[in-house]
């Protein structure tokens, strides 16, 4: 009986430090209290409703490595006094908390989650 309950108390010990180290990666979205998944479930449906649509800023075939480093790159410096000069820096403005969004209220920071999706995604 004594060789269960260990056997168990490791196995519950050996689930928590996975848990542990799975959420302190590092990555922008734990720092919001959200899984890295839903983190990239959440930037692609954003990129996909906002920055890349018929009616958005981007066409659904300009989406390619390039063009994500193009965001990428715009995203990142978007609180920086200089800008890449992309033509993505105004692009990313439709995101919140840009300029151009619409419906910020619930505080989302959008630009960090689609920079976080693309960056998985196209492995930037």
């Amino acid at each position: 009986m004594k060789h269960r309950i260990g056997i168990f108390i490791l196995v519950i010990a050996g689930s928590l430090l996975i848990y542990a180290s799975a959420h302190a990666s590092g990555s922008a979205a734990a720092g919001q209290g959200m899984s890295p998944k839903s983190a990239y479930t959440q930037g692609k449906a954003i990129t996909f409703s906002k920055l890349v649509c018929s009616s958005c800023p981007l066409q659904k075939g300009d989406l390619d490595r390039d063009r994500a480093m193009s965001l990428k790159n715009s995203l990142e410096a978007r609180n920086m006094s200089e800008k890449p000069g992309t033509p993505d820096d105004e692009n990313i403005q439709v995101l919140c908390p840009g300029s151009n969004a619409a419906a910020c209220e619930d505080g989302v920071d959008e630009q960090e989650l689609v920079n976080y999706y693309l960056t998985r995604r196209y492995k930037l």
